[in-house]
């Protein structure tokens, strides 16, 4: 199955490149994933796909949010964790124990940012 969700991301977007990235059965790509989030009313198969990839991409967030974070008994909000990120040295860091590209990483926050409402 595939699944893109545009999320304009100009990492993404100004290379032309579509990222594809796994969650057990699921495969999301992302310029599925940011088409179908432009939507208002979408199908029920971009709905699922919608709602899988933003439970993907939450969990993901909370590792690569823990991974950053240097006070593990304090949360961090989303902007301090893209703060962190600009460090290359934590963001190669982050992508070698996930096992994720920068663009995934860079990617993942973005879309938490811009469309999971809950995650402040």
């Amino acid at each position: 199955m595939k699944k893109d969700i545009d999320c304009n991301v100009p990492v993404n977007k100004e290379r032309g490149d579509d990222m594809q990235m796994t969650d057990g059965s699921w495969i999301f790509e992302t310029d599925e994933i940011d088409e179908v989030v432009m939507h208002a009313e979408r199908e029920g198969y971009e709905r699922e796909m919608l709602n899988a990839f933003a439970r993907y991409a939450y969990a993901r967030y909370k590792q690569i949010r823990d991974y950053v974070n240097p006070r593990k008994c304090k949360y961090m909000l989303i902007d301090k964790v893209r703060e962190q990120l600009k460090s290359p040295a934590k963001l190669r860091r982050v992508c070698q124990l996930l096992n994720m590209t920068e663009e995934e990483v860079q990617y993942i926050v973005a879309f938490v940012k811009k469309h999971l409402k809950y995650v402040k």
